[in-house]
């Protein structure tokens, strides 16, 4: 995924929702960036967060202590979450689907799923298609 798809989605979302999408100036240096998956670098090149009337994610400092706790360490790295009780998930590696992305209710009690989506624009469409505004 490029930065250019990337800017693209966020500025339809813009769009749809007006000043309920904010994004923040990029902060994050290569070091770090060098600790997340590889199917989330653009979106952290492109932004250090955002704040969606769906859910947010984080910034990448959050998002990679986050990411070091139980459950989901060291396979699943977490970048955010819903207005709900769901996390949003990137996989460090994508399954043989090519699917990296999923998300994961913490008070349902079941164990991650595999990962359904295999970008995250693809998987941030889904996530505004069930906040149906």
């Amino acid at each position: 995924m490029t930065d250019e798809t990337i800017e693209l989605y966020f500025d339809t979302l813009a769009e749809k929702y007006g000043n309920e999408v904010r994004l923040a100036a990029p902060d994050s240096n290569e070091a770090i960036l060098e600790r997340i998956p590889a199917a989330l670098g653009n979106l952290y090149r492109y932004t250090s967060k955002v704040n969606l009337p769906f859910g947010e994610i984080y910034p990448v400092e959050k998002a990679v202590r986050q990411s070091e706790k139980n459950p989901f360490s060291p396979d699943w790295f977490v970048f955010g979450k819903d207005k709900y009780f769901s996390f949003w998930l990137c996989s460090y590696s994508p399954n043989e689907e090519g699917s990296s992305f999923t998300y994961w209710d913490h008070e349902s009690g079941n164990e991650i799923e595999e990962a359904l989506w295999s970008d995250l624009v693809s998987f941030l469409t889904e996530m505004d298609d069930e906040y149906g505004r």
